[in-house]
């Protein structure tokens, strides 16, 4: 790939700043990747855009200036494998922990090869998130793919869901789910079986 290619293939001009330009053109996908981060089928596009700009970057020879924070960034955003025997709540609350430090993380990184590493992290958490709610039994629940959940709503049943002794996914019967936890439930399951037929 000559810098022409580079520079067409990010649409930068070659004329202005560059470094300048991809970091703004790095921003703007750190954005949109920030907005969707529960959506798992997209990750492989992801990946493939951030491979493409740090292929261009390469070939424009463009140093990143902070490959120190994007080391501190990329040891910061190490998971930890959650326990899948924790009561619902708690193994919620845990994912919800390190969803707020890893997309931190992200949001401080810079360089597309470190982006990727997060983002695989991150993806390996997820799969675990998934894996947990899979092993529940539901009635035929409808949930789209690109459903969007508010987190402060499934917190609030699961501390409900406690405070009457319903502690575990075995606890559950199809009966006692509120529809907002069933249709997560639906979602997490479809998903997972989505990640699991790739």
């Amino acid at each position: 790939m000559s810098p022409q290619e580079a520079a067409a293939l990010l649409n930068l001009d070659l004329e202005a700043d560059l470094e300048e330009q991809i970091e703004h053109v790095v921003f703007e996908l750190k954005q949109k990747i920030y907005r969707q981060l529960d959506q798992l089928l997209l990750y492989p596009k992801w990946f493939k855009e951030l491979d493409k700009i740090d292929r261009a970057t390469r070939v424009l020879a463009i140093k990143w200036s902070s490959t120190k924070q994007n080391a501190t960034a990329l040891k910061s955003a190490q998971i930890e494998v959650i326990d899948q025997q924790l009561p619902m709540l708690a193994f919620f609350n845990q994912y919800q922990l390190q969803r707020k430090a890893m997309a931190l993380q992200f949001q401080r990184g810079v360089e597309p090869q470190v982006l990727t590493e997060i983002l695989k992290e991150w993806y390996a958490l997820q799969e675990q998130y998934l894996a947990y709610w899979s092993q529940m039994q539901l009635t035929s629940v409808e949930s789209q793919l690109t459903a969007q959940f508010d987190p402060q709503v499934i917190f609030l049943t699961l501390q409900e869901l406690k405070e009457k002794g319903v502690l575990y996914a075995k606890d559950l019967s199809n009966t006692e789910i509120p529809a907002q936890l069933q249709a997560y439930i639906a979602w997490a399951q479809k998903l997972w079986s989505r990640l699991q037929a790739n």
